[in-house]
């Protein structure tokens, strides 16, 4: 006699199905967004550091890469702080 297969059950189709939805949001957020490189150069207390980072956005961009800067160049968080309310020394965007 032959093996009858036997029907997925509701539960592994909705398992199947949400799998494969998270794969589709997961693949529109990496590939749809557009996202933006910035090259952003901190100067604080006589110390440069130039770093480049990629965001969602510009103003995401441009923020961790002056945090990021920072944390490179300051000792402590009062230093760090204060360096980050500085204004870049140069930032230079572009959409990638």
């Amino acid at each position: 006699m032959p093996q009858q297969k036997r029907p997925l059950s509701k539960a592994a189709i909705a398992g199947i199905v949400f799998v494969v939805l998270m794969f589709g949001l997961i693949l529109f957020q990496t590939m749809g967004l557009r996202q933006y490189e910035c090259e952003v150069c901190m100067e604080f207390e006589g110390q440069r550091k130039c770093l480049t980072v990629r965001g969602e956005s510009e103003q995401q961009a441009i923020q961790t890469a002056v945090d990021n800067a920072c944390s490179y160049i300051t000792n402590g968080r009062a230093e760090g702080f204060r360096c980050s309310a500085t204004p870049p020394a140069s930032v230079q965007c572009k959409q990638i």
